[in-house]
């Protein structure tokens, strides 16, 4: 599953087909909050959409796309395959609330979902509809990016406060349905490379507010909001707009930190505007997901100082070194330096690693579609069968 794919580019426009040959489609419901469509051909090379198997026949060609909207014609070997998905039309949506009820009233004929409340919202209101998972990699964390630039957040005992602050385990329960791990950095403990003994990050807003205290933070004007040299703590926090999921944490994460005198603005923003913000380290703190790989090329990208993918901002003289040399060295002492960064990431609290989550949710119109599951893995697009 997942092979290479060869997209066409059609050069003619897309034009409204009949009903009749518009049951054949097959319409993928997605956020524009989650998913930027400039990068859906690589999330389709990924398999995160699973079309075709490798090393098939079958052509997919791009026939045409607006901003809501991107339409891909499926050529088959066999042109009598008149029982598969002839189009697969991704549909994109301004809200998941929109989504859900797109789902429920059959106009949208499969979608992933993060969030736990909408996948029973969705399972409870169609029976067309039921709740599927399939496993994320183990080292896909949710994590808050700090701007280790900003001239608040630059100072690492303040981000450490800030990561104290957060009620992870009442997140876990009350959102998450517990299904993930707690986080302590950017490998989860299922990695061979992640190390022992990291700090936690346990909630403790008793402490949060001695570090703050400690770094001259007070509420002088006892108007709720802690300030130092007639500067409030104010920050903005960005998240995917319209994912139920990173609304519901970014409100919760403003609430623990209005808790300790922290003011926070929420900024919700589709993927497209987060990249930029990124890219241009633009931004006080991002609510982002992130896959680790265990290999040096991973942490040198995300954390060296002078990478240009280094959006954090992240300076630290002794990971540059380790990363420097780490190439030098025997295998058994690469694991070691890999887990001595690790080791200086977690007391420098770049960036906030939350949770692992174990599952994607995801749902196919049944009453549509057959043949799109076996022994409990999802199967690609072209070998689902419409029924009659």
């Amino acid at each position: 599953m997942g092979g290479m794919l060869t997209l066409i580019l059609s050069k003619t426009a897309f034009s409204q087909t009949d009903k009749k040959k518009y049951a054949q489609d097959l319409i993928v419901g997605e956020l524009l909050g989650k998913v930027d469509p400039n990068d859906l051909w690589e999330l389709i090379q990924s398999n995160y959409y699973p079309v075709l198997r490798n090393n098939s026949e079958t052509e997919l060609i791009k026939v045409g796309s607006s901003g809501q909207e991107i339409i891909y014609k499926l050529v088959y070997p066999d042109n009598n395959l008149s029982n598969h998905p002839n189009r697969i039309i991704f549909r994109f949506f301004e809200s998941e609330n929109s989504l859900i009820a797109a789902i429920i009233t059959d106009e949208v004929d499969f979608a992933i979902t993060e969030s736990y409340a909408a996948a029973e919202e969705i399972d409870k209101s169609t029976s067309s509809f039921r709740i599927h998972f399939r496993y994320k990699n183990p080292n896909h964390v949710k994590m808050l990016a700090y701007n280790n630039q900003h001239y608040i957040l630059r100072n690492p005992n303040i981000r450490k406060a800030l990561t104290h602050a957060i009620n992870r385990s009442d997140i876990l329960e009350r959102i998450l349905g517990r299904a993930a791990y707690l986080a302590d950095g950017p490998l989860s403990h299922e990695s061979k490379l992640h190390i022992s003994g990291l700090d936690d990050y346990k909630f403790n807003p008793k402490r949060a507010i001695q570090i703050l205290e400690n770094e001259y933070w007070n509420d002088s004007d006892r108007d709720g909001v802690v300030d130092k040299n007639g500067q409030p703590f104010r920050i903005s926090l960005i998240y995917e707009k319209g994912v139920l999921l990173e609304e519901q944490l970014a409100t919760r994460i403003k609430i623990d930190w209005n808790r300790i005198g922290v003011d926070v603005v929420r900024k919700p923003l589709v993927k497209s505007e987060i990249k930029k913000k990124l890219v241009q380290r633009n931004y006080d703190v991002i609510l982002i997901n992130h896959i680790f790989e265990e290999t040096i090329e991973s942490f040198e990208e995300f954390f060296r100082s002078t990478s240009n993918k280094n959006f954090l901002g992240y300076k630290n003289r002794t990971v540059d070194r380790y990363i420097h040399y780490y190439r030098m060295q025997e295998p058994s002492s690469q694991k070691s330096m890999l887990q001595a960064i690790q080791k200086q990431i977690n007391g420098d609290h770049p960036a906030a690693f939350l949770f692992f989550l174990w599952v994607d949710r995801y749902f196919v119109n049944r009453r549509k579609f057959a043949n799109f599951q076996e022994k409990g893995q999802l199967l690609p697009f072209t070998e689902w069968i419409l029924r009659n």
